[in-house]
């Protein structure tokens, strides 16, 4: 039997892979909305073909310093990727196709995620679970989040 009618959007996401599931009753079947993977955001940056800069010695005081500042690519391809998401997150609240928003990552993608969000977004946010459950089988996920949403 099924509770009170809701449009939730729920959101995994981990630096390189994201699901968002939908659903119509708080305790209804979900159903996956769209999948998405960012493989360039998984690879190491020898991957990319640039490693750290060199190192050189300063003659004058016999210290080291780096030639240039680098860039972590693959941190770069991860926030790129997540805003990305967020920004589909943003047109969804601003079209009205969500009542609620549950995110569930780690602590560090939450706060990309969450700091991207615009205000209609972010007012929709009803849950928020700090793990990374993106290699979950469907029926293994929703069986997690009705674990959590159980503890609330």
């Amino acid at each position: 039997m099924h509770t009170k009618k809701t449009r939730d959007w729920i959101l995994l996401a981990d630096r390189a892979h994201a699901k968002i599931y939908t659903r119509n009753y708080v305790d209804g079947a979900m159903q996956q909305y769209m999948a998405l993977e960012h493989p360039a955001a998984r690879k190491f940056q020898h991957d990319q073909g640039t490693d750290k800069p060199g190192r050189g010695h300063q003659s004058s005081s016999g210290g080291k310093h780096a030639y240039e500042d680098h860039a972590d690519f693959p941190e770069q391809e991860s926030q790129a990727f997540l805003l990305g998401i967020a920004e589909e997150i943003n047109d969804a609240a601003a079209q009205n196709e969500m009542d609620r928003l549950i995110l569930v990552a780690l602590p560090k993608t939450m706060a990309t995620l969450k700091s991207a969000l615009g205000p209609e977004a972010l007012k929709r946010l009803g849950g928020e679970y700090a793990k990374n459950l993106i290699h979950l089988s469907d029926a293994d996920f929703q069986e997690q989040l009705a674990d959590y949403e159980s503890l609330k």
